[in-house]
């Protein structure tokens, strides 16, 4: 295990381009200059200080690199979308991100970044991605878990899913504001448990309403899942029912969410376990949330609970097949 290269799919950096839009806009999220670094008010009247390593490339993949990482996936999420910015601007903004994600993975060997996409017009959202995949080379997409409270499988969305596929990208979900963010703002709720309930209804909204249909697009569901493992059985026993979805699935739901990858981020070897049962080992991947939470403890964390060979599977291998990297 020494010598495999160790690939961590879920990392965050939120580029200046896109903490500027912030700084100038008056919506969501409030955000402020603090020194060299940034200030966001993640909830009303709820502001956090941004240690430099989340706004500085280079701090960042220095810490990362002594953790014994050698790949990143990086992507701006929990805040760093452009989804309610106004549509010319978001669409200025997102091209911008994505030129800096571009130059970074030109910059750095090791760093490989997400697309941001406009994902509130069905237009601007297929011309940026298209833009993202040929132009700038990005593998991939970030989305959040709802689309400034539209949900992600809104129709108007198919033909960018299917342009995703077209150019062999992969969709990765991430919880953003959520839909109970008014009853969650105390407490720390919205970030303990919302969070985890947005991203999964995200994704059994993909599974369930047909719209990924068809089509060669790997969805990346993080956070092991989130409640969908343990919530896989009363959803295959409820979802006919006549007050639910109403009809059969050509195949149970808990199959087509088996066929999205997760990440390893969690807090526990049970959490873990579990979610590697039921996706199955191949398609586990490793992620730390970083900067958000410091990458030795989740590398410890998936070392002692898997077998040798599982966790190169998932620190390294399954990575580098979804990714194509040849090298890795």
């Amino acid at each position: 295990m020494e010598t495999m290269t160790i690939i961590d799919t879920h990392t965050h950096w939120y580029p200046r381009v896109l903490m500027d839009a912030y700084v100038d806009s008056d919506g969501y999220p409030g955000c402020r200059r603090d020194g060299d670094s940034y200030a966001v008010e993640i909830l009303p009247d709820s502001w956090v200080a941004l240690p430099l390593r989340f706004v500085d490339l280079d701090v960042q993949l220095e810490e990362m690199h002594n953790a014994g990482v050698d790949i990143v996936v990086s992507s701006s999420a929990s805040f760093g979308d452009v989804d309610l910015l106004p549509i010319g601007q978001a669409v200025d903004v997102a091209i911008a991100v994505n030129e800096e994600r571009a130059n970074a993975e030109r910059r750095h060997h090791g760093f490989l970044g997400l697309a941001t996409i406009p994902w509130q017009d069905g237009q601007a959202a297929l011309n940026v991605l298209e833009d993202a995949g040929t132009r700038l080379g990005l593998r991939g997409a970030l989305i959040h878990s709802n689309i400034g409270g539209a949900p992600v499988d809104s129709p108007y969305l198919r033909p960018v899913y299917e342009k995703m596929a077209e150019l062999g990208m992969h969709l990765f979900l991430h919880p953003g504001q959520t839909l109970l963010a008014p009853h969650t703002a105390d407490l720390g709720l919205e970030v303990m448990v919302a969070y985890m309930f947005d991203s999964s209804l995200a994704a059994l909204r993909l599974a369930l309403s047909g719209i990924l249909d068809g089509l060669a697009l790997e969805v990346v569901h993080p956070h092991c899942g989130a409640t969908l493992p343990y919530l896989a059985s009363r959803i295959d026993g409820s979802y006919a029912k006549p007050w639910c979805l109403g009809h059969e699935l050509p195949r149970p739901p808990s199959e087509i969410l088996r066929s999205f990858y997760t990440d390893t981020m969690c807090q526990s070897e049970e959490t873990l376990k579990y979610a590697a049962g039921f996706y199955g080992t191949e398609h586990m991947l490793y992620g730390s949330d970083c900067p958000y939470f410091p990458q030795a403890d989740s590398l410890s964390l998936v070392r002692r609970s898997l077998s040798d060979e599982v966790a190169t599977a998932v620190l390294s291998t399954n990575a580098a097949r979804l990714l194509r990297l040849q090298d890795a």
